[in-house]
């Protein structure tokens, strides 16, 4: 608190510097316009008035604290300059509405006194000045009225130097806009005149109290400025000048900024009272910053931003929400430098930057507790008129048909909405801002010509809601309201423009406690949905289109089907209010269309509310959750749940709390301890069938019913929550079996949601929320000590994301969700459906290029790699893979990609070492972290874990497999069998066994496959769905080279080897026999033999290895039928594209014939009979080769009249064979004429007619 209190200081003192600064260059900027003449004041050239004009101009529209620096200057001994910065001031004031050329200036023994005029529509017995004309320049539009400034040194003075003021005012006949101004200027229709008074010199008494916000130095201010107002004679000739509004400006040392007092006449009081609103405010501005609004609420706080452009309001909503409201002018320069290097439009530009200034002021109060708003609304006045060209970027062409002006001009303000909110969006969700507004003037566009408003919600950071309106007189109710110019009306679509600020609704309170439970409300995610669909579809990476056009997006509700819905309760789909949910779950069946599917594919989604009793479990949110799983096992459909929850539901019976009474041993000890639990009769009888209870008679008499059980009047307060945690469990893990199901981890999920998290195996987790099984805090209390020290500790993604629970991790929920969208363009729309294939916008015929030296990079192999700015293709298309599981056991790589536009599963092996890293547990005081190095090439337990259940997940999700095999084998030491390596490696034969897509393993360029990983991928494991092949560098074999030697060739071999080859040994060999009867030699040629063997021997290794090598090639492989074939690298991609394409072709047509032949054939008789049709069209071609022709193929697979009839015959065979199991019982013989009846009830008209008549023939044969 104390560094922030000394940065809160610094600031102050930093913008004290600033504006001292700002002071001083106002100054010498208005003083050097002497250098334009050289006969100086007197001298009234045109080109001095030009310059004046235009140097008074750019402090008029200066996005700066110009109006206090002004103020700093209105004392100064220069009265060139002083006139100059009073006339810059007004001008700076009522810059929208004053006349042009009517200040002017007068000197007056007590001080100076400036007069103006300026325009206003109507006015109003109102505290504040009413709205005043956009169009109040033009001096024939608009009731016409004046304003004076008098600057005094001293309170004194103040009569004398009004009543000057208000004389100036009678006798300024020789005024007009050139010079003139009527007679009868003061006569008041109302009291909408304005007088300014300010007290120049900073040593006077006032302007010495500190502005410290105390409010009684506040108190006094006022009551002296009050007193002095009220004064009789003075009042009354304010009151006869028409003046509604005195505002009083108190001058401060150049450091500091001006304080500002607001008084309006109250025809209550019949005196000038001060306007609390107005306390730090102009008059003339507070109209456009709408502080009307803001009086709905009681003591509002005000705080100035610090470099003085926003005014903050903090005041206190229901439920103790502290809200902010921050408003602002945002002033543009005349010229703006660099237009045509502008990324956005001016507007936004404009907008931008003012949105910067306070978004670091919200930075500064996001670290003080104590000023931290919950919900923070931004309004912003544009003041210059906007012209049609500064609300687009200068790269967009403009173009507007005639009568729809309105509607093309709230496009164009809708793109500058979200060109502000993609550049900000983020940042201020983060800071709490869940509103901003716009208000601007549009000119030259015909029709369209007006003020106009953007309203932007902002739910999420990543995505907004933005509602364009017009500001239009309603001739009913003969005020502005707010009107939408599309078709689809917001919310304050004929609500007056002058309404006050409501409190917030339903929905953005829930969006309150979502975003204080660090998520996303569940109503606001279909919105987040269709963001990121949209930007999926404009990222140009599908085809260059970038049609918005082709994002469909429809996000319809599902609900019980019955109010109280429970167990087995179907779902409907339906329109109703958002957050009027009475469950805490909620769920949609989303229907969009996708670069993969521009028709449309449909996903149901079910997500926590984390604002219904914390998201938790109970009954009905079992129940409903349970329907959801059945809907999505029904239909087939990828069901992802959105997770934000506190787990099973805890709860007691209220009813009984509220009422139970205690029986002490003693009443007058407690400290002895009590008895029992009881209810008095009366409460008893009310709430008797929420407890068991039995009667106790005291001797008094008294009657007491004990308390044996609490039962409790409502459902979901114990285990019957924990029982249908059990169910929902088991209804997920069915799930993940049935259909494609994903869990995004959006806000903390304990308990039944962590294992749910589990169950539907695929998982996503954003880095700031935990899974975890029970709090951290309720661990400490097991452990008796201090333990842990927060949730991210126990199940943040440091834990889960490197065990294998979850697949990817997320920064936000737009990043979440588009991970989502990212893994369903990989799968099917439904369960047995088409696989989602694009046209690639990487050729499929192009060559490998990345070419590994030493070992073959996984990843590099499978998406490419930059290499000094040239990007070297991969074997998968670019950009296309995903990986997941990443953190968890590195030594094997999985993921998903696309290999021609056709998504693939991917699996491939890490061949540097890495380390796994085991955390320590702080639970256990002994337990240190451990960091253990993982041999690249080698399967550990984690690792074969990981490629079993990605082998699982692959299969479930339809998808066709790569393995890019490179490894040595498994690791099998103690630990690692202890670990379970051995049950890991059956589970992984036991899932590529019962794959059911095409798999294609590959030994990559310096790959090499051996012993026990061999085996547990070998293609005899399912020979119906894979297929091996190796590159021309690849090995495989049981042990590598130097491990089979030691055992097929060991030294003796070695021995042997050079005695066969070896000229000298040889030589040598016939010396030892001739010399076998001189000893003394023959020693001597011994020794030699050995000296060779010796020098021979490392070299004979080598060709030992060399030999082993030569029975590990790739040739080898293909000769003995172990590898369908041998690939070279660089051609690798363009031959598995052709392949794979040939083998989903393939299998699709295997599933129609089976499906025909009612499963009665196996996959190689299906694709036999395949074979045999194909080859039976080709008359007269040869058989093997043509089979081997994919174009032919191809052509005969896209005219089903080739094969259409052996299809249909293996349907008849079906048939037949089912009539005839019903033949061999009489029961089900019996009972087939109710059966073809209930099949002819079922089948179309016509259907029926031609099956009865077939039938008729066949009875009558």
């Amino acid at each position: 608190m104390l560094c922030f209190t000394l940065a809160l200081k610094a600031g102050q003192l930093l913008e004290q510097t600033k504006l001292s600064e700002l002071r001083t260059n106002i100054a010498r900027s208005l003083s050097e316009l002497e250098m334009f003449t050289e006969e100086g004041e007197r001298t009234y050239t045109p080109r001095r008035k030009s310059a004046i004009d235009e140097r008074m101009e750019d402090l008029v529209n200066a996005p700066l604290a110009v109006e206090d620096a002004l103020v700093a200057l209105f004392d100064h001994s220069d009265h060139t300059l002083q006139r100059r910065v009073v006339e810059t001031y007004v001008r700076r004031l009522y810059q929208t509405y004053l006349v042009k050329g009517s200040v002017r200036m007068q000197w007056h023994r007590s001080g100076l006194i400036a007069l103006w005029r300026f325009s206003e529509e109507s006015t109003a017995s109102s505290s504040l000045l009413t709205v005043l004309s956009d169009n109040a320049k033009d001096d024939n539009n608009g009731e016409k009225r004046w304003g004076a400034m008098v600057i005094l040194k001293s309170l004194h003075f103040l009569p004398t130097a009004v009543s000057a003021a208000l004389k100036e005012t009678t006798h300024a006949s020789s005024y007009t806009t050139e010079g003139v101004v009527p007679s009868g200027l003061v006569t008041p229709t109302g009291f909408g005149n304005m007088l300014h008074l300010a007290l120049a010199g900073v040593y006077h008494p006032m302007s010495l109290l500190q502005d410290s916000g105390d409010e009684d130095q506040a108190q006094e201010r006022v009551s002296k400025l009050a007193k002095a107002l009220k004064e009789e004679k003075l009042g009354s000739s304010l009151r006869v000048a028409g003046i509604g509004m005195i505002s009083c400006l108190i001058q401060r040392d150049e450091g500091r900024a001006p304080m500002r007092h607001c008084f309006h006449w109250s025809s209550v009081n019949q005196c000038y009272e001060e306007e609390p609103f107005l306390r730090h405010v102009e008059p003339p501005l507070s109209n456009f910053l709408e502080l009307d609004k803001l009086k709905g609420y009681k003591e509002m706080q005000y705080a100035p931003s610090r470099d003085r452009q926003w005014h903050m309001y903090t005041a206190i909503d229901k439920a103790a929400i502290r809200r902010m409201f921050l408003r602002t002018l945002v002033r543009q320069p005349k010229s703006v430098d660099g237009k045509g290097e502008l990324t956005t439009s001016i507007t936004a530009n404009s907008v931008v930057k003012s949105l910067m200034g306070v978004l670091e002021e919200l930075e500064l109060h996001a670290h003080d507790a104590m000023a931290k708003s919950d919900h923070v609304h931004m309004f912003l006045c544009v003041l210059r008129a906007q012209e049609l060209s500064d609300l687009v970027t200068n790269s967009k062409k403009v173009e507007i048909t005639r009568g729809k002006e309105d509607v093309a001009v709230a496009e164009f303000l809708r793109d500058l909405a979200y060109q502000v909110h993609d550049m900000l969006g983020v940042r201020m969700h983060r800071l709490a801002v869940g509103e901003w507004e716009i208000r601007f003037r549009l000119d030259s566009v015909g029709v369209a010509n007006g003020a106009w408003r953007i309203v932007v919600t902002n739910p999420t950071g990543h995505t907004c809601i933005v509602h364009i309106y017009r500001e239009v007189q309603d001739p009913n109710k003969q005020e502005v309201v707010y009107q939408s110019p599309l078709s689809v009306t917001g919310p304050l679509d004929g609500v007056p423009v002058a309404a006050r600020y409501q409190s917030l609704n339903i929905i953005e309170r829930k969006r309150l406690i979502a975003r204080r439970n660090n998520t996303t409300y569940c109503y606001d995610f279909p919105l987040v949905f269709e963001t990121s669909l949209r930007r999926i579809w404009t990222s140009g990476l599908h085809n260059g289109d970038t049609s918005n056009d082709k994002v469909k997006f429809k996000a319809r509700e599902l609900i019980f089907s019955e109010k109280q819905g429970t167990w087995e309760t179907p779902l409907v789909t339906a329109e109703r209010a958002v957050a009027t949910n009475d469950v805490g779950m909620v769920a949609w069946c989303m229907e969009m269309s996708t670069p993969e599917f521009p028709g449309g594919r449909t996903i149901l989604v079910v997500a926590n509310d984390v604002t219904h009793n914390a998201g938790s479990f109970g009954t009905r949110e079992d129940a409903f959750f349970a329907s959801v799983t059945d809907l999505a096992c029904q239909k087939k459909l990828p069901l992802i749940y959105l997770a934000a929850n506190s787990g099973a539901r805890i709860g007691v019976a209220a009813e009984v709390k509220a009422c139970f009474k205690v029986g002490w041993f003693d009443e007058l000890s407690p400290d002895r301890g009590f008895q029992y639990l009881y209810f008095t009769p009366e409460d008893y009888k009310l709430i008797g069938p929420s407890v068991i209870a039995h009667e106790l008679k005291l001797e008094s008499g008294e009657i007491r019913w004990i308390i044996d059980d609490i039962i409790g009047k409502e459902d979901g307060l114990g285990v019957e929550n924990l029982s249908g945690s059990g169910a929902i469990a088991g209804a997920y893990s069915r799930a993940y079996q049935e259909t494609f199901t994903l869990t995004y981890v959006t806000g903390r999920t304990v308990g039944i949601g962590a294992y749910l998290a589990r169950l539907g195996m695929r998982c996503i987790q954003r880095l700031d929320q935990p899974i975890i099984l029970t709090g951290y805090s309720a661990l400490n209390k097991l452990l008796g000590r201090e333990v842990y020290s927060s949730h991210m500790q126990l199940g943040g993604p440091k834990i889960m994301a490197t065990n294998g629970v979850v697949h990817l991790t997320v920064s936000d929920d737009l990043e979440g969700v588009s991970a989502i969208l990212k893994w369903l363009s990989y799968i099917p729309p439904y369960i047995g459906g088409p696989l989602p294939i694009v046209k690639p916008l990487d050729p499929p015929d192009r060559p490998v290029e990345y070419a590994p030296e030493n070992s073959c990079d996984p990843r590099a192999a499978i998406r490419g790699v930059e290499d000094n700015g040239r990007w070297l293709g991969g074997l998968f298309d670019k950009e296309s893979f995903t990986e997941t599981l990443e953190g968890w056991a590195k030594t094997v790589v999985t993921g998903r990609a696309k290999l021609g536009g056709i998504p693939v599963g991917v699996i491939a092996v890490e061949t540097q070492t890495v380390m796994q890293v085991i955390p320590a547990d702080p639970g256990q005081l002994d337990s240190a972290e451990r960091v253990v190095p993982q041999a690249g090439q080698v399967w550990f337990p984690d690792s074969a874990c990981k490629t079993a259940q990605s082998l699982l997940d692959f299969n479930k999700e339809e998808l066709p497999l790569f393995i890019l095999a490179n490894w040595r084998g498994f690791s099998g030491g103690q630990r690692d069998l202890f670990e379970g390596i051995l049950q890991a490696g059956s589970t992984i034969v036991e899932n590529l066994r019962t794959y059911r897509q095409p798999v294609f393993v590959y030994i990559p360029k310096t790959g090499e496959l051996r012993g026990g990983a061999w085996v547990v991928v070998d293609s005899k494991i399912n020979s119906d769905e894979v297929e091996m092949y190796a590159e021309t560098t690849a090995k495989g074999g049981v042990l590598e080279p130097e491990g089979m030697i030691e055992i097929k060739f060991r030294t003796k071999d070695l021995l042997e080897c050079m005695h066969r080859l070896d000229p000298n040994l040889i030589s040598l060999k016939i010396k030892l026999q001739e010399a076998k009867d001189d000893h003394p030699r023959a020693e001597v040629i011994r020794q030699q033999i050995k000296a060779r063997e010796k020098q021979l021997l490392p070299f004979y290794k080598q060709i030992a290895i060399r030999f082993a090598e030569l029975h590990d090639t790739s040739v080898r492989m293909a000769a003995k039928g172990v590898v369908k074939k041998v690939i070279r690298w660089e051609e690798s991609r363009t031959f598995f594209y052709k392949r794979l394409n040939r083998r989903l072709t393939e299998s699709s047509l295997i599933k129609d014939v089976r499906y025909a032949a009612g499963n009665n054939l196996s996959h190689k008789s299906a694709l036999s009979l395949i074979k045999d049709w194909f080859l039976a069209s080709k008359v007269g071609d040869s058989g093997e080769e043509l089979w081997k022709d994919d174009a032919a193929f191809f052509s005969w697979k896209d005219d089903p009249s080739k094969f259409e009839c052996h299809i249909q015959e293996l349907r008849a065979q079906k048939v037949c064979r089912q009539l005839l199991d019903i033949g061999s019982s009489k029961e089900e013989l019996q009972a087939l004429p109710e059966g073809l009846a209930a099949l002819l009830e079922k089948v179309q008209p016509s259907m029926r007619s031609e099956l009865v008549e077939k039938l008729r023939k066949v009875l009558n044969s």
